[in-house]
């Protein structure tokens, strides 16, 4: 996918660094004046340059046409992805990008021009795995100042602090850093969200204070249940009362006597008609 813009969104250093690992033909142009540059990079180097369709072969014409697009504002660039190898016959050139980059950093010469670029105060950084490359000489010094606090992580405000340089000249010198490859970012200063205060709301009645429960023997509350009237199980009677065993039992032995009698009269007749039946 192409990747296309204007200088003054993105610097020209910044595109380098870009497109250090990445294989294609960059293309930028000045909206001023009209001139063309391009670029050929294959395997993290300079392989052909051209200024208006003519091959740069000239390392004196080179770094005045890099210096010249580092604090070009009014430029748009546009770069094409291709394969490897693509462009190691056109200008014979074979220079490795960091060497660009720094021909680059160095035609800066004011922080004005970088102001929306530069790290903020907070951010941290930390040098990176690989090894130092060249340097100029002003960035070598800054990098022997502050590389002992670098190697554990440290950001603008705190190398200031340490060694007394104003804050500009070290942001300056750590986005350099950055671009390089030398450092690389940790994080971004976090900010503090406060949030609205709720609204204010009547408070809920509250229960009256009572002896602590733990949640697991809690009993929960159970509702009322209304239990309709044809449900209800019905009134059992009075129970009867038992008669005591010392209580006497005159009354009884007095209402078996006739019924005694009774029996027997009722056996005797039977008896008389069953005889009258069989004489």
């Amino acid at each position: 996918m192409p990747l296309s813009g204007d200088l003054s969104e993105l610097p020209f250093p910044e595109i380098l660094r870009l497109l250090r690992d990445r294989n294609g033909k960059l293309q930028i142009t000045d909206k001023a004046t009209g001139e063309r540059f391009s670029f050929s990079l294959s395997a993290g180097k300079l392989v052909s340059a051209s200024e208006a369709g003519r091959l740069i072969s000239d390392m004196l014409a080179l770094h005045s046409a890099i210096q010249r697009l580092s604090t070009n504002e009014r430029a748009s660039f546009v770069f094409q992805e291709q394969s490897r190898g693509f462009g190691e016959l056109l200008g014979g050139l074979s220079i490795p990008l960091d060497q660009i980059l720094l021909s680059s950093l160095a035609a800066i010469r004011s922080t004005e021009r970088l102001a929306a670029h530069l790290p903020h105060p907070g951010t941290r950084f930390r040098a990176a795995e690989q090894g130092t490359p060249w340097l100029t000489e002003d960035l070598l010094a800054f990098w022997v100042s502050a590389e002992r606090f670098l190697r554990s992580g440290v950001c603008a405000s705190d190398i200031v602090a340490a060694l007394g340089i104003p804050l500009p000249h070290v942001q300056f010198e750590l986005f350099k850093l950055r671009v390089l490859g030398v450092i690389v970012p940790l994080h971004a200063p976090s900010q503090t969200v406060t949030s609205a205060p709720p609204r204010s709301a009547l408070p809920l009645p509250q229960p009256p204070p009572g002896p602590s429960v733990p949640n697991s023997m809690a009993a929960p509350v159970a509702e009322p249940q209304v239990v309709p009237e044809a449900a209800l199980p019905p009134i059992p009677p009075p129970p009867t009362p038992v008669r005591s065993a010392t209580e006497p039992t005159t009354r009884s032995q007095k209402t078996a006597k006739p019924l005694r009698g009774v029996l027997a009269r009722i056996a005797a007749g039977l008896r008389g008609i069953l005889e009258k039946m069989y004489e």
